[in-house]
């Protein structure tokens, strides 16, 4: 029998609306989705949020829309008509809308923008994630205007027929930086004491309410800790949320944590466990009487029942879980519980896609290793698949993720696939990946395809090494190359030695390292950096080599900082520009690689590989010119991230 999740799918009262279940999609910046000249929502959002709308969502925040004086997005033209048609959308299949209306404080323009950020104080910002600016300190005047922002913002939400407001009060934003006695500097009225430093957010709750009127709602999301020395912690807001409240000005608190400068705990990685925060939300209904939301890597119906049932909070918040599955509310409901992508904590394609390079992650969009269709809603073929108007037999080799997305793909279209993997389960490269401390997530993947494999009745032949014989006397109508990578192996004197292995080796057990171990870090992702995370808790004592500015990166800054935390504490050397001359029986010699200078590292018994891989397309060449129809996806097509590679499978799945 089905588990029924009473609690989740219960209704609640925020303020004056009912809303239908207990899961919100907390505000998020799906990078590239807004229009570029106006930041306001367009098709391509709208789909999304309406994706999340048919999927059974009970309430969706939208995204971080300025009302800094100087570009207040509310004040654009077609702000209404905008709005008016995204709540619109939303509100057809049943789910209500946010409206966030923030302001980034000492975070502004930090992607590139000319202007300079406003703040309480002036000082040099600390950041983990973008580029550190001087900010300034805001006038009363400029205070006051940023006020009327937030004012003016709830009414034209309002006038929108959204359902209510958001005020973004975390993540070291405007209003947490008043908030916290580390970024809040000034001696005026609004800093010092705590009575002082609460001003701020008061008298924005208090006009927000006075625009929207009693019959609106308003919320607040606030930081209850930060994680920054000399800044709050959850004791401190355990006193703040009772002044937030008192007024009984707003609906509800959504409770999060972090800043830019303790990044990983604002979208919390693969490292963190699940429910990682929900603590937070728990301390702080015990001192409000309004409803509280929780966040922090809830990725599952059971989990998230919990979390409800037990009082700890009385909404939840999923977003990268409905990004993962749009349809997770539905799927739970109808007790289709194992048909859930579950979000597995990568940040790869949500987070990494946009960070990494903002000016282009702006423009490209987010995606999903789990989800590739995200973002592609609208597109024909991709919000709802096309029937193939011909059925075929598809062959397709190689079970890792491109391999498992289109055969996937191509049996919901109505082809007949089979499936071979050389290994003996389902997952690829995500089984190895999955074996480094903190990497299990990964599993999910090879969970979640192992069962879509049985429920669409595709042939797995597992064990199974194909050849071009193999292919030709199965005679298939269409074939899918997915044969992924092998280990990339740099030219580097001494690289045969009996002493050196690479990563896949040494995270499946293949093979034993010595005690001294150096990994040449070729990768510049996590490849090299999860190993030594391996290998330190095997009591290794281990120094990973890097040609690039900083060890990993091209790795996704939420991730990378909780590694780093993980690798310093364990005494992990990192070294940095920095490449190998040669390798001998014990030692590694190192060279500078701006000034040549040679270091020699003696005393090492073992020696790791981890520059990445490159394509295994041996197959496919043999089979090009043999066979009616092929297709290439995944690794075998160009060594990328798991995300790549689920997207060119759903994309071959679309073109059979």
């Amino acid at each position: 029998m089905a588990q029924e999740f009473k609690t989740l799918f219960s209704p609640i009262k925020i303020g004056p609306l009912t809303v239908r279940n207990r899961i919100f999609s907390s505000p998020h910046y799906p990078m590239g989705y807004p229009e570029r000249l106006t930041g306001l929502p367009g098709d391509r959002l709208i789909n999304y949020w309406v994706a999340k709308a048919k999927g059974g969502i009970g309430l969706i925040g939208t995204y971080l829309t300025s009302i800094d004086p100087r570009r207040n997005i509310f004040r654009q033209p077609g702000a209404v008509a905008a709005f008016k048609q995204a709540a619109d959308a939303v509100h057809e299949y049943g789910a209500g809308l946010i409206c966030q209306i923030a302001h980034s404080g000492g975070q502004e323009g930090l992607a590139g923008g000319g202007e300079v950020a406003w703040a309480p104080s002036s000082m040099l910002m600390p950041n983990m994630l973008l580029e550190r600016r001087i900010s300034h300190e805001m006038t009363r005047d400029e205070i006051k205007q940023t006020v009327e922002g937030y004012a003016y913002a709830a009414a034209v939400s309002k006038e929108a027929g959204a359902d209510g407001v958001g005020i973004h009060g975390s993540h070291g934003y405007l209003i947490s930086e008043f908030m916290s006695p580390f970024f809040n500097q000034r001696t005026d009225e609004y800093g010092g004491s705590l009575e002082n430093r609460m001003r701020f957010p008061l008298e924005v709750i208090s006009a927000v309410r006075d625009a929207a009127g009693e019959d609106f709602v308003v919320g607040l999301r606030v930081n209850a800790e930060e994680f920054v020395e000399g800044s709050y912690t959850l004791d401190d807001f355990l006193k703040m949320a009772p002044l937030l409240t008192r007024d009984g000005k707003l609906d509800y608190l959504n409770i999060s944590v972090g800043t830019y400068t303790s990044t990983a705990t604002v979208i919390d990685p693969m490292y963190f466990p699940l429910s990682s925060f929900v603590y937070a939300a728990a301390a702080t209904k015990q001192v409000v009487d309004i409803p509280v939301f929780a966040r922090g890597r809830i990725t599952d119906p059971v989990q998230a029942e919990q979390i409800l049932a037990s009082g700890q909070a009385d909404m939840v918040s999923m977003v990268r879980a409905f990004i993962a599955d749009p349809e997770f509310a539905n799927k739970s409901q109808e007790g289709r519980v194992d048909e859930i992508r579950r979000c597995i904590g990568c940040n790869e394609g949500c987070w990494a896609r946009g960070t990494s390079n903002l000016v282009i992650g702006m423009s490209v969009g987010m995606t999903c290793t789990m989800n590739p269709a995200v973002g592609l809603e609208g597109m024909p073929g991709w919000g709802e698949l096309i029937p193939a108007p011909d059925k075929k037999r598809v062959m397709v080799i190689g079970g890792g993720p491109a391999g498992l997305e289109a055969a996937r793909v191509a049996a919901l279209r109505g082809h007949e696939v089979s499936i071979y993997e050389r290994g003996s389960e389902l997952g690829g490269l995500t089984l190895v990946a999955a074996k480094a401390p903190g990497r299990d997530g990964f599993l999910d993947l090879g969970r979640y395809y192992t069962y879509q494999m049985k429920l669409l009745d595709i042939d797995v032949h597992l064990e199974s090494e194909v050849t071009v014989d193999t292919v030709l006397q199965q005679n298939p109508d269409a074939v899918v190359i997915a044969t992924g990578s092998v280990p990339h192996v740099p030219d580097i004197p001494g690289i045969d030695s009996d002493n050196v292995y690479e990563t896949r080796q040494i995270l499946r057990g293949d093979v034993a390292a010595g005690d001294n171990v150096v990994i040449i870090g070729g990768d510049e992702h996590i490849q090299a950096l999860s190993t030594a995370d391996f290998l330190a808790d095997l009591g290794k004592r281990v120094e990973v080599i890097s040609r690039e500015y900083h060890c990993g990166a091209m790795l996704e800054p939420c991730t990378k900082q909780i590694l780093y935390q993980r690798l310093f504490s364990k005494g992990v050397v990192l070294t940095p520009h920095t490449w190998v001359r040669e390798i001998s029986s014990d030692s590694v010699l190192t060279y500078n690689i701006f000034t040549g200078e040679e270091r020699r590292i003696r005393g090492v018994d073992t020696v790791v590989i981890a520059c990445g891989g490159q394509e295994d397309n041996a197959l496919y060449h043999a089979l090009k010119d043999k066979v009616k129809e092929i297709h290439l996806a995944g690794d075998v097509h160009g060594v990328r991230r798991v995300h790549d590679a689920t997207r060119e499978g759903a994309t071959a799945g679309r073109l059979l």
